[in-house]
């Protein structure tokens, strides 16, 4: 492949290389360009495209960037399709995005299978292709961790988002590479894309990224667009590449609020302390910031996160974007106003897309949200406060299927609660006498592992378990139990591998009673002799603690809706309610979170012949949202966050910072490979600490410093968790550590460099290099863990001055004795490496190296 790219410009006519460019993807070529595809009516754009009329159109920036644009059109239906990209010479790098409308007076015929790219890559060396990717952030230890797949000939790769969350469980970011230079690929869709690697079995590999899931009409004045997609060819090893595409993310990729990129920030919150903002009022905001100027760290942003709005049962409940007037009755205005006065600004997060119950947008915007679960209807305990352990029926004559769970027509299920309730379906005898009973419980949920029962006046009459996982997917009973007139059988599920997620269990449950008269649950859905409720934690369940469910809700489980971006109305008036919001309270910054999977409820909304439009518009409608908020706010920056980093695309992270990189917070082995992982990619980033190793997501009092902990959760966006109420914390060491961090915080935007292999293990050490070779300086950061044995480790540099001559000295932690300011040659370093002793285990090693003037 072709490390650089070519153009040439004439008149308005622009070429990559060879002209045209045709978006067939027809024939394989070694050339860096745009190709995509679609079907129409089941024709191949291959077959059709090149002979529609076409207009192009190019422009040079003063960066030397190309901005083109190619046009065809169909006369007879008047589909009209667009390519508009950037070419970036000094980048070696090309992005497109591909639209599709109508300009015709009737719907479109069907359009299918559009692909942002479908294009063959072909080696010209002997070396294989290697697939260098990542994992999303699906919270836990690994997220971000780096992944490698071999692609030889006949591989097959499939990788795709999940839920609709673009990075949930995997990033949109590929490198390819084949030996000594390889091919950055990268989707920038904040929805359900996929991309697919397909080796042939000679030199090729044939690539296809795209939307997830397109078959759809365009009615007359429709525009549908494709994932953003960026190529990228380097030259040298990988991690070259990802060095390149650093660079290329700081000048294109990132967001610059008055037009610079972000600055490395201490930002702190009192979230741990009051569950979010639960807790919170203006009184004790603004003392917290006081304390902060008192014991002179350095906040840059006061951070007020969820919970701050009218709700009434917690922080979840969101979709009325107003103060609290109880706990702050002039609004954040106050607040903003005393933290500018010191030199502090605000931010706030919102959820805007999630709607909960007994909100303003559920209550009085029903036409602006969508609802997958509207048919299922579910019961459930306000004094537990959870919405399990439940009942729910769907109440269509239609079966419904989301997150692997399936409910069957007119069909009644139930779930265990998280502390070990089990649910329980109840019947009640109006008459003495024998009571013939045929149930049936299935799992529902793919993974249901539960253990059900039916209990009789004198106990259980039958107890067994479903494992999906062991194929036991169903049970039941059969026979007869004797009952005096007001006596019940009780048929009850609990969670058989002690937890209850994933449990859903179908009940088919028929009672004939003494005089014949047959009842079915399902079919006498809320009506007697049946009832539901939940009996209490134990070793086995008691029908003598029934307590019955007290709330229904309609929608499902959680009630949670969504506010469809794509709806016109609802989009501007969410525009206008959050400027207005900011304006008025003097807000900085801000926070945009999303804590639910919208797939499912995108598309249920669609019909056969439209499937994947509802996805679209609202994801054209999320960019435009952040797009006209920055608009109107040029200098503010924008943080995203969905349940963590799972919307970390390049889209978003055009328009905004993942200042919460993931909700596994604070365990140093998982952030250290978090901060190994992200970086290849996404240059900044944040996360919070508390500086000590085992602090719990929320809770206040006294805490230890611990330097570990605290390197281990540094990132160029650095929140405080710690409880500035308690006096007698180690401040001095907090105030040296975040100096520290300071000083190592100007090299978070150069050259990123793994020193050692990717591990969470806690017997491994981990560690990498910040390089700034303009500068000639840099920072190393190495980790020795828990039950590391190793007191050495030793490492190689990279990216320095051979010729140069460096000073290379301690900020913090390791053996402080030696390597002092001692010089050393650039190829020493590079070549020989250096010898890194940390006697603490676990312990951390901050190294920094400058040039001998």
């Amino acid at each position: 492949m072709k490390a650089n790219l070519n153009f040439t410009v004439r008149a308005s006519i622009w070429t990559l290389v060879v002209l045209p460019i045709y978006a067939s993807g027809a024939s394989a070529d070694t050339t860096l360009r745009p190709k995509f595809s679609f079907l129409l009516e089941g024709h191949a754009s291959s077959s059709f495209l090149s002979s529609w009329p076409h207009r192009e159109s190019v422009r040079r920036t003063p960066d030397g960037a190309l901005h083109f644009a190619d046009q065809w059109r169909d006369p007879n239906t008047g589909l009209q399709v667009r390519c508009e990209g950037v070419q970036y010479p000094r980048h070696d790098a090309l992005e497109w995005t591909v639209y599709l409308k109508n300009t015709g007076q009737r719907d479109t015929p069907i359009i299918s299978d559009l692909l942002a790219m479908d294009s063959n890559l072909t080696r010209t060396g002997t070396s294989e292709f290697k697939l260098h990717h990542n994992v999303g952030s699906p919270a836990s230890a690994s997220d971000y961790g780096p992944l490698e797949t071999p692609l030889g000939p006949g591989a097959d790769k499939r990788i795709s988002a999940a839920g609709g969350r673009g990075t949930n469980s995997d990033l949109s970011y590929f490198n390819l590479s084949e030996g000594n230079q390889g091919t950055i690929i990268v989707v920038g869709w904040p929805g359900q894309w996929a991309a697919d690697f397909k080796r042939d079995a000679s030199k090729s590999i044939h690539i296809r990224a795209g939307q997830e899931q397109t078959h759809f009409r365009l009615h007359p004045g429709e525009e549908f667009r494709s994932p953003l997609m960026v190529l990228q060819r380097w030259t040298g090893d990988w991690l070259d590449g990802q060095n390149k595409w650093r660079r290329w993310m700081m000048a294109y990729g990132m967001p610059k609020p008055g037009g610079n990129l972000p600055k490395p920030m201490m930002l702190a919150s009192s979230s741990r302390a009051y569950e979010e903002m639960i807790g919170a009022n203006e009184a004790n905001q603004i003392m917290h910031i006081d304390r902060y100027m008192e014991e002179k760290l350095p906040l840059a942003y006061w951070w007020m996160d969820a919970g701050w709005y009218i709700q009434q049962h917690g922080w979840p409940q969101v979709g009325t974007w107003e103060a609290d007037p109880k706990r702050f009755p002039k609004g954040f205005k106050p607040i903003s106003d005393h933290a500018h006065a010191h030199g502090v600004k605000t931010l706030v997060w919102f959820e805007p897309e999630r709607v909960a119950p007994g909100t303003y947008l559920a209550d009085h915007h029903q036409d602006w949200l969508l609802n997958p679960f509207v048919n299922l209807e579910s019961h459930s305990s306000s004094q537990l406060g959870t919405n399990e352990p439940c009942v729910t029926f769907n109440t269509d004559s239609k079966p419904f299927s989301s997150n692997r769970i399936h409910w069957k027509a007119k069909g009644l299920s139930f779930h265990p609660g998280p502390k070990g309730e089990y649910s329980d379906i109840r019947f009640t005898a109006s008459a003495d006498g024998t009571y013939q009973v045929a149930v049936k419980f299935e799992g529902i949920d793919e993974q249901t592992t539960t253990d059900v029962h039916v209990l009789g006046p004198r106990g259980a009459v039958f107890s067994d378990k479903i494992d999906m996982a062991n194929n036991a997917s169903a049970t039941g009973y059969q026979g007869g139990i004797v009952l005096k007139q007001g006596q019940t059988i009780d048929f009850v599920v609990g969670f058989g591998n002690g937890s209850y997620v994933c449990d859903s269990t179908g009940i088919d449950a028929a009672i004939i009673s003494p005089d014949g008269i047959r009842h079915r649950a399902s079919e006498e859905y809320k009506k007697r002799p049946w009832a539901y409720g939940y009996l209490p934690p134990g070793t086995f369940p008691d029908a003598k603690g029934f307590q019955t469910y007290d709330r229904t809700i309609r929608g499902g489980a959680n009630g949670n809706q969504l506010l469809n971006l794509g709806n016109p109305d609802a989009w501007h008036w969410l525009v206008d309610h959050i400027d207005r919001f900011l304006t008025t309270n003097g807000i900085d910054l801000y926070r945009q979170d999303f804590n639910m999977d919208p797939l499912d409820f995108w598309r249920s909304h669609d019909d056969p012949d439209r499937q994947g439009i509802t996805e679209n518009k609202h994801i054209v409608g999320y960019l435009a949202y952040r797009d006209e908020l920055r608009k109107r706010h040029p200098n503010m920056l924008i943080d995203s966050c969905a349940s963590g980093g799972r919307r970390n695309d390049l889209e978003t992270m055009r328009r905004a910072v993942p200042l919460w990189r993931s909700d596994y917070a604070y365990e140093p082995n998982g952030h250290q490979g978090m901060t190994y992982g992200i970086s290849m990619w996404i240059p900044y980033h944040g996360t919070g600490t508390v500086a000590t190793t085992d602090a719990p997501y929320y809770g206040g009092g006294w805490s230890p410093v611990q330097p570990y902990a605290f390197w281990s959760n540094t990132a160029p966006s650095l929140g405080c968790g710690v409880d500035v109420r308690v006096k007698s914390i180690d401040y001095d060491a907090l105030r040296r550590l975040f100096r520290e961090w300071q000083k190592v915080s100007e090299y978070y935007y150069g050259d990123f460099y793994p020193l050692t292999p990717y591990s969470i293990d806690s017997r491994q050490w981990i560690g990498w290099q910040f390089n700034r070779p303009e500068h000639k300086d840099g920072v190393v950061e190495l980790f020795r863990r828990s039950d590391s044995s190793e007191e050495r480790y030793h490492v190689k540099l990279r990216g320095l001055d051979p010729k140069g001559t460096y000073y290379l000295k301690w900020i913090d932690g390791g053996d402080q004795k030696s390597h002092v300011l001692k010089r050393w040659k650039g190829s020493e370093l590079m070549s020989e490496g250096v010898s890194v002793q940390i006697v603490e285990r676990p312990g951390a090693a901050i190294l920094q190296y400058v040039p001998v003037q």
